[in-house]
């Protein structure tokens, strides 16, 4: 971006979708989005969120604005916390604090999925490259590039190309939390989830990355492969459930996990919206309580019209941390792991309007597994001794108040 075009002084940005333009957002009046009229004719395809489709699957009318308020699509492509304060320093000479739309001007070329946010004028942007990242979420994270020249390591994108990992770093607050959330990610694939290319490295292996993410680090950084980009670095379009309900991220808890369900259902298969219960089971025993709506997407491949239950991620421990921590969705109207037996679960399955006892099934087959392979996983030994403990002992805890779904009357 040129110096004569700082996000501040950027008044309309145009709404990429594999690098096809669909729409702009104005930053006046009131950061009003309007569609192109020759993807309006197209019927919205492909797909930027299911949020603007209509229930006969027409895309609805452009969304009315909301003074100082981005679309809710587009508000959860930012980051947020820690995250958001340490964008907003790193780019302080351009962007406005609290700002929205002078940040989605900022980070816009390289959002999550295939959509990109690009001044309307773009012909003074002529700028020498420059390293850039841009991730939504808490966490302390980047988008990374492995180095292909002597030496190797790991660096930022450059102006025009595009992260293929992204690194966690994790805070002082929260000591073992990559190797936690390494070992979790290692128990979903073990017992047959998708779940992304990951490794655990050193801080030091990162060149030209801002102090802070350094600094502010504790232990070692876990490393995850980017799935919504290919192997030749073509976007691969995916929204959070928070983007396909239309939910600012500020509401990300304020949820239930049965519209989830039903939605993958609907719109996935029975499959998808099975693997969601198996993914919740999982939570339970693992005592994460922080699969919020933000950490369940949508992936679309192909045409982009087809949407699949992404590959899971954040997948970690939150008990070790936060001892009375809960289910960041309720289930049935509650939100205790311990309250998650078999009457939970058949009250889940009536409001997804999924068969009880395939949900049910789900359930016992996932306590099972896990069962299985958890106690000897070899990912074990990288989870310092007091976090393994709580994780061990949460498993331990959870296993018969899920096994309850085994038993044809089971209850609470």
């Amino acid at each position: 971006m040129s110096h004569t075009q700082s996000p501040k002084s950027i008044h309309s940005l145009d709404v990429l979708l594999n690098s096809r333009k669909i729409g702009t957002i104005l930053r006046s009046p009131a950061h009003a989005l309007k569609f192109e009229q020759d993807y309006r004719a197209s019927g919205g395809s492909p797909f930027l969120s299911l949020s603007f489709r209509s229930e006969t699957g027409e895309l609805r009318k452009d969304p009315k604005p909301l003074a100082g308020i981005l679309p809710a699509f587009f508000a959860n492509l930012l980051p947020e916390g820690e995250l958001r304060e340490a964008m907003e320093r790193h780019h302080q000479d351009s962007v406005r604090r609290r700002n929205d739309f002078d940040l989605l001007a900022a980070l816009g070329a390289d959002m999550s999925g295939a959509v990109q946010l690009l001044p309307s004028d773009r012909a003074s942007l002529n700028e020498k490259p420059k390293a850039r990242f841009s991730l939504a979420g808490v966490q302390m994270k980047l988008s990374v590039l492995k180095n292909a020249e002597a030496g190797g390591g790991l660096r930022l994108p450059m102006d025009g190309e595009v992260g293929q990992y992204i690194a966690k770093f994790p805070p002082m607050a929260f000591p073992g939390l990559s190797e936690n959330e390494f070992a979790n990610l290692a128990l979903a694939a073990a017992i047959g989830m998708d779940v992304p290319e990951r490794e655990l490295v050193e801080s030091s292996d990162f060149a030209g990355i801002p102090e802070e993410f350094v600094t502010r680090a504790a232990g070692k950084v876990l490393l995850i492969k980017r799935f919504d980009r290919d192997a030749n670095s073509r976007r691969i379009h995916i929204e959070d459930f928070a983007q396909v309900f239309g939910v600012h991220p500020s509401r990300k808890y304020e949820a239930a996990c049965h519209p989830i369900a039903a939605t993958l259902n609907e719109t996935v298969g029975s499959a998808a919206a099975l693997e969601f219960v198996r993914r919740l089971t999982l939570a339970a025993l693992t005592g994460n309580g922080d699969m919020h709506l933000k950490n369940w997407s949508l992936i679309y491949k192909g045409d982009g019209n087809m949407p699949a239950l992404a590959p899971i991620y954040d997948a970690l421990s939150t008990l070790p941390y936060v001892p009375t921590d809960s289910m960041a969705l309720s289930l049935a109207g509650e939100r205790s792991f311990r309250a998650m037996a078999a009457s939970r679960w058949k009250a889940f399955a009536r409001r997804a309007r999924l068969p009880e006892q395939a949900v049910m099934n789900a359930v016992v087959e996932t306590v099972s597994l896990v069962n299985e392979r958890w106690w000897h996983l070899p990912e074990r030994k990288v989870v310092p001794a007091e976090i393994l403990d709580r994780i061990d002992a949460q498993i331990k805890v959870m296993t018969p108040v899920l096994s309850t779904c085994a038993d044809r009357g089971g209850h609470c």
